[in-house]
């Protein structure tokens, strides 16, 4: 089994009761989908508890605003700040300073944008594990890194019913609660967003039985 978690958005302590509830705890196989920064109050911490169990994740529309404003490319620094960088920027003044977040922009760095596993359903379908909705560009997974990154779920009819010889497990699109379509399921509850959505919380997916595990926020 697998634990793909949705999108935690610096909410370590609900991070941390997440874990908790999986049945091997922190010593389960666990999967981030990405945007685990920014908005919420403990990105740093965040990224080293993942950094600690080593556990997979993969790189969110947020990371790759982050490294963009590390990188100085133009137009890219005003946009994180605007869209949570400010609150990361503050735990990282907490933990360390920029020697951790030269550390951490080194880890990112090398994260993937999918991850393609031979773990398969009761219809024996692969695991597609994305950030953005990746299962329309699985044939061009390769070559769509801004779309597997950035898309987001249209519910449109013809969308829900995709067939597909993968499962995609992504965040990115806030639910009220985990949303399941034929061959994918949405995971980001909106955990960070918990002073304007009532159902904010932070979600866990097991794969394959689908099985989901969720906690409300508590930091």
């Amino acid at each position: 089994m697998v634990y793909i978690i949705g999108d935690v958005h610096g909410c370590y302590d609900t991070l941390c009761r997440l874990i908790e509830s999986l049945p091997d705890s922190y010593n389960s196989d666990i999967i981030f989908v990405g945007d685990v920064i920014d908005r919420g109050a403990k990105s740093c911490e965040v990224i080293d508890l993942i950094i600690k169990y080593n556990y997979r994740c993969l790189l969110g529309n947020h990371e790759e605003l982050m490294l963009r404003y590390y990188k100085r490319l133009q137009g890219s620094g005003v946009h994180w700040l605007e869209h949570g960088g400010y609150e990361t920027l503050q735990s990282y003044e907490r933990n360390g300073g920029f020697e951790k977040i030269v550390e951490h922009l080194n880890w990112l760095m090398e994260l993937p944008y999918y991850l393609d596993l031979p773990i398969y359903d009761e219809s024996n379908r692969r695991l597609f594990v994305t950030h953005g909705f990746g299962l329309q560009y699985y044939s061009l997974r390769d070559t769509s890194k801004d779309e597997i990154i950035w898309n987001r779920l249209h519910k449109s009819d013809e969308v829900c019913s995709l067939d597909s010889s993968v499962f995609n497990v992504f965040g990115h699109d806030v639910q009220k609660d985990v949303y399941f379509g034929k061959s994918f399921a949405a995971i980001d509850t909106g955990c960070v967003y918990y002073a304007k959505l009532e159902s904010a919380s932070l979600s866990a997916l097991e794969y394959p039985s689908k099985r989901v595990f969720k906690v409300r926020y508590c930091g």
